[in-house]
């Protein structure tokens, strides 16, 4: 596996000599996960070298094996160069789709395969003519490669951007991208490599096609010669398309002989090529050159053999038309829909959030609520406690009073022969007067507590005394019998002829609908 890394890392570089060294290798001796490595090496090392592997079988199995490890990064490598083996456009692009989503996933090692997912992603569109997405799609390569500073990968992204500025007839836009690109390549160069030097050829054939749009036949002329001194001096396999851009010059300047001389070149390099389009566009130009030369007979014959080859294009073509059209719609549909899972996962989320925000709130709200109440409820239990507390202690100190009262009368009735009779009646008026002060405190103390009941009661029943108003109060607030008998110190069925006679001046004698402490509580 170690090897396979070091390889991996050499690729770029040396992608011939990474491919001879897999050749060494017994593939029946790898494991699982070496297999699947050795195998993305393979496809990638052909992708390099600009061939193709015999078919995408290899390739199934690294992608199951690294879904299975959920090896993203692996997975979207794999998935790219499993796109190079398809031939229907909205495999490729759902293929292209998953591997972008794949590389999200990854931890984002190498930018280098985002970069190329992007720009087969751009070429997808532009061949669809959906060019504002192409042009995203592009930039994003070229944002990448920028980067990376990966020069190469640089000027294929421009090229594009330049072919659809062209189409949107963005001249500017187009001639800057062309001044960018020619800079880097001239910075690259390589008279050996033949992958650099087509890439050369078809810029300045794009720079001449530039020149013409805006009107500059002389610089056109000068960048055409330039792409046809590339041709003749350097090793380019395909050359008839660049032989176009110069018949055009030459026939914007009128120079007719020379427009046949490249013409009969392109027809050369056409047939050699077996390129049927560029053949049929060189019969075109040709008959028209013959028509501009006066010479009729050779433009029949040119233009019989152009309409032989369209008529032939256009039978291919035809069936394809109905085919590429239902390409380019599941391509849209394709795009509307990922664009409807977005914008629902979107809506899920920002529900989710609002919900999740709202929750929040009512928590927080609640949660202060609860605080609050729980500090009330502590200040209420204290008041509570000292209330019981003082009242169960003024229980205890009213017992005691009422024990030593009544000690002292029972003292004073038993010895009332042996106490003179002055005394006796100054202890009698003295009892008494302890008696009254001390209803008339209970009184007060009452008062004070629920003052409105009080008035209430005295202003409708002005004859009631305080003791029978104290009475009144504690029937109202359902005092405990035992509590109240204490407090008046008396007992049981006393309280109950205390609690008639009040009875009777409230209510009357006859009144038995309702009972005395309903009466007090609706007042």
């Amino acid at each position: 596996m170690e090897q396979l890394t070091q390889w991996d890392k050499a690729l770029e570089n040396n992608p011939e000599t990474i491919g001879d060294s897999l050749a060494t290798l017994n593939v029946a001796k790898l494991n699982k996960a070496e297999k699947a490595y050795y195998y993305l090496l393979e496809a990638a090392v052909a992708d390099k070298n600009l061939k193709q592997l015999k078919n995408d079988s290899t390739l199934l199995i690294s992608e199951r094996y690294y879904n299975s490890k959920k090896d993203y990064y692996a997975l979207a490598r794999t998935q790219y160069y499993l796109s190079k083996y398809q031939e229907d456009p909205q495999k490729i692009y759902e293929l292209l789709k998953t591997a972008e989503i794949n590389f999200e996933k990854s931890p984002k090692d190498d930018y280098h395969i985002l970069g190329l997912i992007y720009y087969w992603l751009g070429q997808i569109q532009y061949k669809q003519i959906n060019l504002s997405e192409a042009e995203l799609y592009y930039k994003k390569s070229n944002q990448i490669y920028s980067k990376l500073k990966d020069s190469l990968y640089m000027v294929y992204s421009l090229r594009q951007l330049n072919r659809i500025y062209n189409k949107q007839k963005k001249y500017d836009l187009a001639k800057e991208n062309t001044n960018q690109m020619l800079e880097i390549i001239t910075y690259i160069d390589n008279k050996n490599d033949s992958q650099i030097s087509e890439l050369y050829a078809s810029i300045l054939n794009n720079q001449s096609f530039l020149f013409i749009n805006t009107g500059n036949t002389d610089s056109a002329l000068m960048a055409s010669r330039k792409c046809i001194s590339l041709l003749d001096n350097r090793d380019i396999s395909i050359k008839s398309p660049y032989y176009l851009g110069i018949i055009n010059v030459f026939r914007k300047k009128a120079e007719i002989d020379s427009c046949k001389f490249y013409g009969m070149k392109m027809k050369k390099a056409a047939e050699q090529e077996n390129n049927l389009f560029n053949l049929a566009n060189c019969y075109k130009n040709l008959s028209q050159i013959s028509i501009e030369q006066k010479d009729y007979k050779q433009a029949c014959v040119y233009n019989s053999l152009f309409n032989k080859l369209k008529d032939q294009i256009n039978s291919n073509h035809e069936k394809e038309v109905l085919k590429e059209l239902e390409q380019k719609y599941a391509l849209a549909e394709k795009e509307k829909e990922n664009l409807r899972d977005r914008n629902r996962s979107l809506w899920y989320f920002t529900i989710s959030l609002t919900i999740a925000l709202t929750a929040s709130i009512v928590a927080l709200y609640f949660s202060w609520i609860h605080r609050k109440l729980k500090v009330k409820n502590a200040h209420l239990s204290e008041e509570i406690a000292k209330t019981q507390w003082g009242f169960a202690l003024s229980k205890e100190l009213i017992a005691d009073n009422s024990s030593a009262y009544e000690k002292l009368e029972l003292l004073l009735t038993k010895n009332i022969k042996l106490i003179p009779d002055k005394v006796y009646y100054e202890f009698e008026n003295s009892l008494k007067a302890q008696k009254e002060e001390y209803s008339q405190r209970l009184f007060s103390a009452l008062t004070n507590i629920d003052n409105n009941f009080i008035e209430k009661l005295q202003y409708k029943f002005p004859d009631l005394n305080i003791d029978e108003v104290m009475l009144a109060y504690m029937l109202r607030h359902e005092w405990d019998i035992n509590d109240i008998a204490q407090v008046f110190r008396i007992t049981f069925e006393a309280f109950k002829k205390r609690k008639y006679r009040l009875k009777i001046k409230i209510l009357g004698a006859d009144n038995n609908k309702i009972s005395l402490e309903d009466y007090l509580n609706k007042m």
